[in-house]
């Protein structure tokens, strides 16, 4: 019974303690944020400078797609180039196509050029993205995960809720293609700034250093606590993009009439509430059994979709929006820190690759998906939600039944119990 205390001694450290015992976490902390203030900075401009080109509706929400077709392709073979050449490469790399990408679309003469650049920062985002995560998947210990990838988190939320106000500025002073430039020049010296700092580390996992050894994508499908982890990030991310990005802003300007200035504020509460959790989510799956976390959250979240749809006020709406921000908070360090417990520690870097790209599929498909389902099902945006709600609901249940025993931090996962008679 005495055995856990460490664990909880250190797990009740503050947060100070965490970055100290990570080297190279605050470097990672304000490259995410860059980053995604980079791509957040695009988003008030990207429909109106791609109609500048004359082209359709549809092209324009194609502007959106081959983004993240790019991300997808990046994911998974940037999970293995981790294994195989280091991190460091990828954490200069993928912010430098980054940079690039945006610099094609400010110069782009066309939409095709424009659309290319696109797809090359949808590529370095994902190339980007999968390393750093893998870095705090590496960097962190069982007692620290949870904090490490809160404060992840918390960085990926700053720099996103940052971007578009920095966006419109560098569109009012410099035209549309403005925050391209932006983005170029934030991309440039991210890139400049990784590789002076990490070349001589070894902290970013030179090669070599994880065994890779046969296991790989296929052998990583064969273990059902993994592939209950990427049902949960598929679901999480097709709730983001699909549900409050998409459905709830639709119902709501339907139902209550609410225009661009009252949904912002709604979408605002829920993401700050999301930033305000992080830290409580961080301590929490540091101490207590992470599968826990992520069913509860789970069904909190769908809970929270019922009654935003149910909502017959604004305030209600307002409050569903709020519990929504707090459920999806509360479990998004867990997911990560429970995928990195389920599989061995010489697959943690496809395993983030993986872990990156079921999230991402999520992101491409739900929009779609649930769209399709308002077309041709004629469930109606509320309809839409509710369906989200039981996706969500289903996929706890899923975890819940299939992931295996939870796993207390601080302990070793069932899957890496043998983890030593097998390295070569």
């Amino acid at each position: 019974m005495e055995a856990p205390l460490p664990d909880a001694i250190r797990a009740a450290r503050g947060w100070r303690g965490v970055l100290r015992d990570v080297p190279g976490l605050p470097f990672i902390m304000v490259t995410v944020a860059l980053h995604m203030m980079m791509f957040g900075m695009l988003t008030p401009v990207m429909a109106l400078y791609a109609q500048g080109f004359g082209i359709g509706e549809w092209q324009i929400g194609l502007m959106i797609t081959v983004f993240a077709i790019g991300r997808l392709a990046a994911d998974i073979p940037a999970g293995h180039a981790a294994a195989r050449i280091g991190l460091a490469p990828l954490l200069w790399g993928g912010p430098l196509l980054c940079g690039l990408g945006s610099v094609i679309g400010a110069l782009g003469p066309d939409y095709t050029v424009v659309l290319a650049g696109r797809m090359l920062q949808g590529v370095g985002s994902g190339i980007y993205m999968t390393a750093a995560t893998i870095f705090c998947a590496r960097a962190s210990s069982p007692a620290n995960r949870g904090r490490v990838m809160a404060l992840f988190q918390g960085a990926l939320l700053s720099g996103a809720a940052a971007g578009p106000a920095l966006g419109g500025f560098a569109a009012g002073l410099m035209g549309l293609n403005g925050p391209f430039w932006v983005a170029g020049a934030i991309g440039l010296v991210t890139a400049l700034y990784a590789f002076f700092a990490f070349r001589r580390s070894d902290e970013t996992g030179a090669p070599g250093r994880v065994r890779h050894g046969l296991r790989g994508a296929s052998a990583l499908l064969l273990m059902l606590p993994f592939l209950c982890v990427l049902l949960v990030n598929l679901a999480i991310f097709l709730t983001r993009t699909a549900a409050q990005w998409q459905m709830i802003p639709l119902m709501a300007a339907d139902r209550f009439g609410m225009g661009a200035d009252a949904i912002g504020l709604a979408l605002t509460l829920s993401a700050l509430t999301n930033l305000a959790v992080l830290p409580l989510a961080g301590i929490l799956v540091d101490t207590v059994p992470r599968g826990r976390i992520i069913v509860v959250s789970l069904l909190a979240a769908a809970a929270a979709l019922v009654l935003i749809v149910w909502a017959d006020s604004t305030v209600a709406f307002y409050l569903g929006m709020i519990g929504m921000g707090a459920a999806t908070g509360l479990g998004g360090p867990a997911v990560a820190a429970h995928a990195v417990d389920v599989v061995p520690e010489e697959a943690i870097g496809p395993a983030m690759g993986m872990l990156r790209f079921a999230g991402d599929c999520g992101y491409l498909i739900g929009p779609l998906s649930l769209g399709l389902l308002v077309d041709m099902a004629l469930v109606g945006h509320g309809g839409a939600i509710l369906i989200n709600a039981a996706l969500l609901a289903g996929c706890s249940l899923i975890f819940a039944l299939f992931a295996g025993a939870p796993v207390r931090p601080g302990e070793p996962a069932p899957l890496r119990s043998h983890r030593g008679e097998n390295h070569d």
